[in-house]
């Protein structure tokens, strides 16, 4: 039997190939875009019936069937989708193309946005969806993203000790979540020290990033995106290429 405890399952993505599901029950949208990559949050309302019994009436099942009562409920749930940034028009006439009859369920008609695009794009956004663009600080959005998860999502985390087993270990946030370190890996990467709900520093940071990554995957191999190369990357071994201590004092073994 083996000793290790499961962990909770934080977020749940859809296995099948609707992207931009429950678009039409869509309320709220945000969009965050960077140089390489778009991000769309939205969150959507989800009807649902739930059948209740009257265990006071009826016995049989024929009697069964009249008794049963359905109760209409409506759950709130939250979506995400990522895409290159490159086919930003095409996708915002696709989203525009499914809000056409509920643009009225909009709440505010409008857009949060955020990243270097919120202004690059903002005329384009307006045009296509006929929402006001509400540009929002990057790292402020970022931190309340972060809060956010540290706070409601189960195992998001954790403390990690090398010579220990397991490794990582999962600790509870509560009573509160701060100091952290945020480490935000774009096309370049940024590290905040954040302190409190208003109080963060930028530490340190590097422009090597998403960027680089992508730009030298795409010269070293067949990758035609983003994804091609997330998945080569997942199936290579890094010591092909990293330097290794037997790279420097040869491949030492324990001679009797």
């Amino acid at each position: 039997m083996s000793s290790e405890q499961p962990y909770i399952s934080s977020i749940q993505l859809p296995n099948n190939g609707e992207v931009f599901r429950n678009l039409k029950r869509a309320k709220r949208f945000a969009i965050d875009i960077g140089g390489s990559l778009t991000k769309i949050a939205y969150y959507s309302t989800v009807s649902y019936r739930k059948v209740s019994y009257n265990s006071e009436q009826g016995t049989n099942d024929e009697e069964a069937g009249d008794i049963h009562l359905y109760e209409s409920s409506e759950l709130e749930r939250l979506h995400f989708v990522k895409f290159e940034t490159k086919y930003i028009e095409q996708c915002l006439d696709f989203v525009q193309k499914h809000l056409v009859n509920c643009k009225d369920s909009i709440i505010g008609k409008s857009i949060k946005a955020t990243g270097g695009g919120a202004y690059k794009y903002a005329e384009l956004i307006t045009k296509k969806l006929g929402f006001i663009v509400e540009k929002e600080d990057e790292i402020c959005c970022l931190i309340k993203g972060c809060n956010f998860l540290l706070r409601n999502i189960p195992d998001e985390q954790f403390v990690y000790c090398k010579h220990e087993d397991p490794e990582y270990r999962f600790v509870n946030s509560e009573p509160s979540i701060f100091p952290y370190l945020l480490v935000n890996i774009g096309s370049g990467v940024s590290i905040l020290k954040v302190e409190s709900e208003d109080k963060y520093e930028r530490i340190g940071g590097t422009s090597m990033g998403g960027g680089t990554f992508w730009g030298l995957g795409c010269l070293l191999t067949k990758a035609k995106g983003f994804d091609d190369l997330l998945q080569l990357a997942s199936e290579g071994d890094h010591r092909n290429v990293d330097l290794l201590v037997k790279d420097i004092y040869g491949n030492l073994t324990n001679k009797s």
